[in-house]
């Protein structure tokens, strides 16, 4: 079982859309339509060329080359040394320690190659799951969000995690 995180590129159209379309996952990610191909292929483009120079990029989780996820950073910020970070497992390999493995590989791809000082989340209270991953990981709680996230009429919080290196 060998996961790599590697560079987004158009032979992860099919799952990018997938993720994308998963109207179970729009709470985490505030997405609140469907995108079209057009848009997948538009970003995947742009991703590939621009890459942090527009403050995103999105890298691909695989298994043993399957593609199985994705790992971003977004408000990059070079002069300060910080980024945001999120990561999505298909719901298919979910809960078996990939997202460990790929964040691991991950944070010391921040620090060793981009030369970022710290990585920060902000994840809903109520998702256990990416809060066990994070912290696990040596990220911090630093704060709560109040009634940050509004997801099918209702309010949610967030916890606001920092990584410092």
């Amino acid at each position: 079982m060998n996961v790599e995180i590697r560079e987004l590129s158009f032979e992860d159209f099919d799952l990018l859309l997938e993720i994308e379309n998963d109207k179970n996952v729009w709470k985490v990610s505030n997405t609140t339509s469907e995108f079209t191909k057009d848009e997948i292929e538009y970003f995947i483009s742009k991703n590939t060329i621009d890459g942090l120079n527009d403050g995103q990029k999105r890298w691909v989780i695989s298994l043993d080359n399957k593609s199985i996820g994705f790992i971003d950073l977004f408000d990059f910020d070079a002069k300060n040394k910080r980024a945001g970070i999120g990561i999505i497992i298909h719901k298919d390999y979910r809960n078996k320690g990939f997202a460990k493995i790929a964040l691991e590989k991950f944070i010391l791809f921040s620090k060793n190659k981009l030369n970022l000082h710290q990585l920060y989340c902000s994840i809903l209270t109520d998702n256990t799951y990416s809060t066990s991953l994070f912290t696990k990981q040596g990220f911090k709680e630093s704060g709560i969000r109040k009634d940050w996230t509004f997801h099918e009429g209702e309010y949610f919080d967030e916890i606001f995690f920092q990584l410092i290196f």
